[in-house]
């Protein structure tokens, strides 16, 4: 039985970080942080490199590969004229199938930055069908030039019938991924104008605390390969078990 890519998200990634950005996100627009977590998630599986050949069992090989991505898409649509009944737009063929949605209503504030509104129901997704709906009523009319951004998500699959030690693992491999991301922020780093208002914590330090705090993580990731691998090693010397484990 193949193991879905968000059941690793939810039940071993997911719960390993506190990160209030992926989690207003996932509030909000779950098909984009779906896309989010597997961009962490597929960077992370390269650390997987121990016991020899787990990279293969998790992902195949390129000729016969083991893992299926998952699908996801975005777009924009203006509303042409004003709509006072439904209106439905195809899609083209790869927008039959996806499994979460999400529109959003896009205006923008006072300067121009553009901002991100629920759309409350106005636009459905037909997945079978691979349309949207959007519903205009002479009551509640759609005006010209509204826009609606829009994510979709179908969710991907490793082939394997992944056990919990090993899907724990690749949560500690994300948590690495993870961790190097919020270290190389752009705005954590770059120098900043200190006044009295205004003054920085010792940049040193945190390089070194941050620096720390990968390091650890990469190495309690390591430890549990190493674990697994010994556990592998026992079971081959042992098939029919030691009487200890």
């Amino acid at each position: 039985m193949a193991t879905p890519i968000l059941q690793v998200i939810t039940q071993y990634c997911a719960v390993i970080i506190k990160d209030q950005v992926l989690e207003r996100t996932a509030e909000e627009n779950k098909p984009l942080y779906a896309r989010q977590m597997w961009g962490y998630l597929q960077a992370a599986i390269p650390f997987f490199t121990i016991p020899n050949g787990m990279l293969e069992y998790l992902c195949g090989t390129y000729e016969n590969p083991k893992i299926t991505p998952p699908r996801y898409g975005s777009m924009l649509y203006t509303v042409e004229e004003d709509l006072t009944e439904d209106l439905t737009v195809s899609l083209d063929e790869n927008g039959k199938g996806y499994e979460l949605f999400c529109c959003q209503q896009q205006t923008y504030d006072d300067f121009g930055n553009v901002i991100l509104l629920p759309d409350s129901g106005v636009v459905t997704y037909d997945s079978e069908n691979g349309s949207i709906t959007i519903h205009g009523t002479e009551e509640n009319p759609i005006p010209k030039g509204t826009v609606y951004n829009i994510d979709f998500y179908a969710d991907g699959q490793f082939e394997e019938n992944l056990d919990a030690e090993i899907m724990r693992i690749l949560g500690l491999c994300f948590q690495v991924v993870w961790q190097k991301r919020f270290n190389n922020d752009w705005l954590s780093n770059v120098s900043k104008v200190e006044d009295k208002s205004f003054y920085e914590q010792n940049r040193a330090n945190k390089i070194k605390a941050d620096d720390g705090r990968y390091a650890l993580d990469m190495s309690e990731a390591y430890g549990a390969m190493r674990r697994l691998e010994q556990r592998y090693a026992i079971k081959k010397m042992f098939p029919r078990g030691t009487g200890l484990i």
